[in-house]
């Protein structure tokens, strides 16, 4: 059982790490090959810029870091909590691209569908499923969905810096030039609450999964 268990688990790690490494490798060559040399490190400043990329970079380092299995990472990155907390982000940026962005928009080649369907769909599945049946259960608790979000709040207050600098935002729901920054709160405080109410059902499950893994061991 604990090797058809860690089988399960290097398999999804190496799908996670792929899938969100090849997703980022398009869209980051695709930068790079339509930008003059000399622009290359603000067009990588440009893409790490976007919640999707940095999180699915994240996604990368902590499935490679796990798959390693020492290291400073790994010791970070071994945490259940922390491997909670990075399953949901990848997962956060899923449900943002399908259900608040409106999916892909104005795909050119079957080439750039590729990210769509790794970065944006099949990395935040996997995150999932890599919590739901690797992750081990009984280390949450209920302060920890509110701990998790000084990544996403970070990455707003980053914006709110960034954006009058360079005139533009990533995405419509930061964009103060739109929306101004009443509308911005409004959309923050919706996002927040829709972070915590995912970060409280995991928490609700992690328990569930621990209690339920207590009962079979007492049976066995």
């Amino acid at each position: 059982m604990a090797t058809r268990t860690g089988n399960e688990r290097r398999l999804l790690l190496w799908a996670m790490l792929l899938s969100s490494l090849i997703g980022m490798a398009i869209w980051y060559i695709r930068r790079l090959t339509s930008a003059p040399v000399n622009e290359w490190f603000t067009e990588t400043v440009v893409m790490f810029s976007y919640f999707t990329n940095l999180t699915n970079l994240i996604a990368v380092v902590m499935a490679a870091a796990l798959l390693a299995g020492k290291g400073a990472l790994y010791r970070w990155f071994k945490s259940p909590v922390v491997q909670a907390a990075c399953c949901l982000y990848i997962a956060f940026v899923g449900i943002g691209f399908w259900f608040i962005l409106g999916g892909p928009q104005n795909v050119e080649s079957w080439l750039f569908w590729i990210p769509e369907l790794t970065a944006h769909t099949l990395s935040p599945i996997l995150g999932v499923v890599f919590w739901l049946r690797c992750v081990e259960k009984g280390e949450m608790n209920g302060r920890h969905p509110f701990i998790w979000l000084a990544y996403p709040i970070g990455y707003l207050i980053y914006w709110l810096i960034r954006g009058p600098i360079v005139g533009y935002y990533p995405y419509f729901f930061v964009d103060v030039n739109a929306l101004g920054y009443g509308g911005v709160a409004m959309w923050s405080g919706a996002l927040i609450v829709m972070f915590l109410i995912l970060g409280t059902i995991m928490w609700r499950v992690d328990i569930w999964q621990s209690n339920r893994q207590v009962r079979l061991s007492a049976t066995d």
